[in-house]
């Protein structure tokens, strides 16, 4: 799975005299939950089957680093747990890593997105009431589909692996006097015919907020959607969404 480098490179290099560079360091800690609903499906190219995936509790844990050293991006890290399986009556003839699995069978499919993003951005502005950041980030994607049969124990399996350079961005706005800051984020690239998204939009209240830290409690909408076309012989289409609740820590 290949995607160009080029215009990743160009972007951070674009952005970088553009900085406003934060006057304060800071750490973030960050975890939250989703209720996934997941659908979509995969496939060889040109003959993609949809599938019958079961919601699953999924999973995300985030370090941030901010400094104010000019022109050095921040850093945050980030791993997303996308996982689910289910059970799927297959409405056609299936093939699958040069497996074939007949019409009406009945499959159990597992299909493991998980993936880290390490992403660096700059905060282009940051105040009590509007922040906006932009950045680049490379998700690496080290995942698995796979498909048996349960007539008679057929197997199939191909892995995805890759490092994905995306566009990411930052806003919130914050409702003086009242603790809540609405917040969205996103993730995107596109190469190709093929492409993939993050996007996260909510509200955030603040818990907690001594000199020595801060504690915030985040609740809103996740999405994940990855659409690939003919990339390493495969098709797929899978999209990750549903509610989220979360807390930051901030130090």
């Amino acid at each position: 799975m290949k995607f160009p480098i080029k215009a990743w490179l160009c972007t951070a290099a674009l952005m970088s005299p553009l900085v406003w560079a934060d006057t304060v360091a800071g750490v973030y800690l960050g975890a939250d939950y989703m209720q996934a609903d997941v659908k979509g499906g995969f496939g060889q190219p040109g003959a993609q089957q949809d599938f019958n995936f079961a919601d699953k509790d999924l999973g995300s844990f985030m370090l941030k680093i901010e400094h104010p050293v000019p022109l050095m991006p921040n850093i945050r890290l980030q791993y997303n747990n996308l996982k689910s399986g289910g059970s799927t009556v297959l409405n056609r003839t299936f093939v699958f890593d040069g497996q074939q699995f007949d019409v009406a069978s009945t499959v159990m499919q597992d299909a493991d997105l998980s993936n880290i993003d390490a992403t660096f951005y700059y905060e282009l502005l940051d105040n009590e009431l509007f922040a906006f950041d932009l950045g680049v980030t490379a998700k690496y994607i080290d995942g698995e589909l796979s498909v048996v049969s349960l007539q008679n124990g057929q197997s199939a399996r191909q892995t995805v692996s890759a490092v994905v350079p995306m566009l990411y961005s930052y806003g919130s706005f914050g409702l003086l006097g009242t603790g809540v800051t609405l917040f969205a984020e996103a993730n995107y690239a596109s190469y190709d015919g093929s492409s993939l998204s993050d996007i996260k939009y909510g509200l955030s209240y603040e818990l907690v907020d001594v000199p020595a830290f801060d504690l915030q409690f985040q609740a809103g909408f996740k999405r994940s959607k990855l659409q690939l076309d003919d990339v390493d012989d495969l098709d797929a289409d899978l999209t990750f969404d549903g509610a989220f609740a979360g807390v930051q820590l901030h130090f």
